[in-house]
């Protein structure tokens, strides 16, 4: 498989846009300005995964997970799975060519709307908006996102999805 990344000795010394992160927005972006004509160049931190080369265990996991409390780094900084540790927030980011895409499954899901009942969202979004759906509308049409076919092979990375939601199923059921 042929790779989308290139060497560092192959950036050019000027580019009209420098693109910050590779993810569903920044590529969006880096994609809207190159047909616009304009030179882009995509930086992303990490490296680039081809099929085979994520973790197939716990184990390879844990080499490829990198932690960071405040000024404090634990794992390796080109890790894939990064966690941002704060004292009101803590995420989990990728960390590679595609960013967060990389580890979400390729996943577009719209939240349950009970979801946005929680009084700490903005009164705005509580109770459900036509504006969220239209942004939800937006963001499948531009990503060409489809459900998986019913006819095809079940893809074995769901195993462990189904397994881990299958709790939450029955509670909510």
């Amino acid at each position: 498989m042929q790779r989308l990344s290139s060497p560092l000795s192959d950036m050019r010394h000027h580019y009209d846009v420098v693109v910050v992160g590779s993810g569903y927005g920044g590529a969006i972006a880096a994609c809207r300005l190159a047909r616009a004509g304009r030179s882009v160049c995509v930086l992303e931190r990490g490296r680039e995964l081809l099929p085979g080369d994520f973790p197939e265990d716990l184990f390879a996991a844990a080499r490829q997970t990198q932690a960071h409390l405040g000024d404090t780094v634990v794992g390796s900084r080109t890790g894939l799975f990064d966690f941002r540790l704060g004292k009101d927030i803590s995420v989990l980011v990728g960390c590679g060519l595609g960013g967060t895409s990389l580890i979400n499954a390729n996943v577009a899901h719209k939240a349950d709307p009970r979801v946005f009942d929680d009084e700490r969202w903005p009164a705005a979004l509580r109770g459900g908006d036509a504006r969220l759906d239209d942004g939800y509308d937006a963001a499948l049409s531009m990503l060409g996102s489809t459900p998986y076919p019913e006819l095809a092979p079940p893809l074995q990375k769901l195993v462990p999805f189904e397994k881990s939601a299958s709790p939450l199923s029955r509670a909510t059921g």
